[in-house]
């Protein structure tokens, strides 16, 4: 069996660029090379693809790139799947690719935009497809969803940043009425606990929601839970998806901010999370509840609030391009559930193929029964 060729994209235009130059390093040192051809393009904080070098890649910083190569996608080639690499302004080269994995977090890569564009180039996109990203990015949108389909979530509501200029007190008024204290301020389409504030007071709104302004143009403020235990579940599958064991952050302090995500080593993980059974099961049932729900295809991680005074559960949220850094809980679920990293990400790969086979059995043309 010939390697297949896989397209790794990285980088990226967002707050969370560095966090996928780690992810991807990781993906890429894990995939098995007697099945798959990496060909990794890093994306710039300006927008630009490049092919890079991932050999002798210095910890922390950006590969190598290929002088003066830019990667621009054929959408509507034949065969599908070419990338052609434009040097000077000429076309000198076409690459041909069997899969594309998107290893970009947040905005453009997490959204729905880069998954798009991949199904318009015709060829398989591992992970998360346009509908589940978009509807998983935004908070607010994915909550509403979650609390409409019977899934338990924290109180909520969200408002633009136009509303915040014209309704401030209403707004303000709402948060201490509805919400309550302590709360937590959010962008609604971030992750790595970016935009986010803890807010335990109503003098700290304002500040919060400002600081959260700098980076989307909606925002979601939840109540927080008491006495929280923090616990997430990695999830894979298309139409019948499957659940790893449940995981617990163990977090020094308020919350699992940015900072502790990715540079405090205080954070323990404890896998599996040492809940009552009871407890583990309602939680990878809801898991794979909520990700039927958003229409999430290939992978997510799904993260939990549980009250450990009563047990009670809430979803948080749901990451379709969840962290692959050599800490992060996605694969380690997965260890921990039997399936070591290699294995997973092959059949990822495998779950974009099989999506893009029942895609391209549908009919696209309706002439014939006119």
């Amino acid at each position: 069996m010939s390697r297949k060729t896989i397209a790794v994209l990285f980088g990226g235009v967002s707050v969370e660029h560095e966090i996928s130059l780690v992810s991807s390093k990781f993906v890429i040192a894990n995939l098995d090379p007697s099945k798959f051809a990496v060909l990794p393009i890093f994306i710039s904080k300006e927008g630009r693809w490049q092919r890079a070098v991932v050999e002798n890649w210095p910890e922390g910083e950006p590969p190598a790139l290929i002088p003066d190569s830019e990667i621009l996608p054929m959408l509507q080639g034949s065969p599908p799947g070419r990338l052609a690499e434009i040097v000077e302004g000429e076309a000198t080269r076409v690459f041909s690719v069997d899969f594309v994995f998107p290893v970009l977090h947040g905005t453009f890569g997490e959204d729905g935009s880069v998954q798009g564009l991949i199904d318009l180039m015709g060829v398989p996109c591992v992970g998360a497809d346009l509908l589940g990203s978009s509807l998983c990015i935004d908070k607010i949108v994915s909550k509403a969803i979650l609390r409409d389909s019977g899934i338990a979530v924290v109180p909520f509501f969200g408002f633009a940043k136009t509303g915040w200029e014209n309704n401030q007190e209403a707004i303000l008024r709402r948060i201490e009425d509805e919400i309550g204290f302590p709360c937590f301020v959010k962008s609604s389409n971030l992750g790595s606990s970016v935009g986010v504030s803890r807010v335990d007071s109503p003098v700290a709104v304002a500040e919060a929601v400002e600081a959260s302004f700098d980076f989307s143009e909606r925002l979601i403020v939840e109540q927080a839970v008491l006495n929280l235990r923090e616990v997430e579940v990695s999830v894979m599958g298309n139409q019948d998806p499957k659940a790893s064991v449940p995981g617990e952050l163990v977090v020094q302090g308020s919350f699992y901010d940015y900072e502790k995500k990715y540079h405090d080593q205080s954070t323990e993980l404890c896998i599996p999370c040492d809940l009552d059974q009871e407890v583990q099961e309602e939680i990878r049932a809801l898991a794979l509840a909520s990700y039927t729900a958003l229409c999430c295809t290939g992978m997510a991680r799904v993260d939990f609030l549980v009250d450990a005074d009563t047990d009670q559960v809430f979803v948080s949220e749901i990451n379709t391009i969840p962290g692959f850094t050599p800490v992060s809980m996605y694969p380690k679920l997965w260890e921990a559930s039997g399936i070591p990293v290699g294995e997973m990400l092959e059949t990822l790969v495998e779950l974009a193929e099989q999506r893009h086979r029942m895609r391209r059995e549908l009919r696209t043309d309706f002439s014939g029964s006119l």
